[in-house]
């Protein structure tokens, strides 16, 4: 059986068609004569291939305009670009030029990678020196990597107490996973006594969190919530704790 659209529908979609095709064009144009917002969103439009078919390769293109034009937040989505995907050439060496230039310029993001591409190196002095930078400037997955290397001693002495401090830092910042590692290091005791009111705090947000993106619809973050009751549940089994 052959199925007909009705002729205004028909004529509706081909309307949203040239609509978007147009808006694409209005955005280039824009690009192109030197509009940063424009850039950007062209960017993202060809990154994520909505309302056009996903092509890296253009999305990099437009993300350099915004970079070049002052957007350091931009300059630093595209050093994750060079540092993740393919279709991009370069790599790890343009990808940490664009991080500096990032960092640089004030991203906040951009110093975290490039404190990361550091560690990579095993300059891990010079990558604390970031990450504390980064998270002075608001960027709690910078806080959560401070407590990282507290918690490890990696460019500093190793002091689970400090660790725990940043990782509550990062968990301030409504980053999940400084909530959970604070929480754990209480729960467990491995590196500090354990502490089961302070683990709650901090588990109990992680939780939070995690549920209120899993009712947003990210069903993944369903999933990590559930993870993580359980282990919660048997960690507290073991140690015969309450649940």
């Amino acid at each position: 059986m052959t199925l007909r659209v009705p002729g205004l529908l028909a004529i509706a979609v081909a309307l949203l068609g040239a609509i978007s095709c147009g808006d694409m064009s209005r955005l280039k144009a824009r690009c192109l004569a030197g509009e940063v917002a424009s850039c950007t969103e062209l960017g993202d439009r060809y990154a994520l291939g909505e309302g056009v078919e996903r092509d890296l390769g253009r999305a990099g293109e437009a993300y350099a305009r915004a970079c070049d034009g002052g957007a350091f937040d931009v300059c630093n989505t595209l050093g994750e670009m060079y540092r993740q995907t393919g279709p991009i050439e370069g790599g790890a060496e343009k990808a940490e030029e664009l991080f500096v230039r990032a960092c640089e310029g004030g991203s906040s993001a951009g110093c975290l990678n490039l404190g990361l591409a550091f560690a990579e190196r095993e300059d891990f002095e010079r990558a604390v020196a970031l990450y504390e930078q980064s998270c002075n400037a608001g960027w709690a997955p910078a806080c959560h990597q401070m407590g990282h290397s507290y918690e490890v001693g990696e460019g500093v002495k190793a002091d689970a107490r400090r660790a725990i401090a940043w990782y509550g830092q990062a968990c301030d910042g409504e980053f999940v996973d400084g909530c959970i590692s604070a929480g754990m290091l209480l729960l467990t005791g491995t590196l500090v006594p354990t502490d089961p009111a302070g683990a709650q705090r901090f588990l109990a947000r992680a939780v939070a969190l995690l549920d209120e993106a899993c009712q947003s619809g990210n069903d993944r973050q369903c999933t990590e919530r559930d993870r993580l009751k359980t282990r919660i549940a048997i960690i507290q089994a073991g140690k015969g704790s309450p649940g």
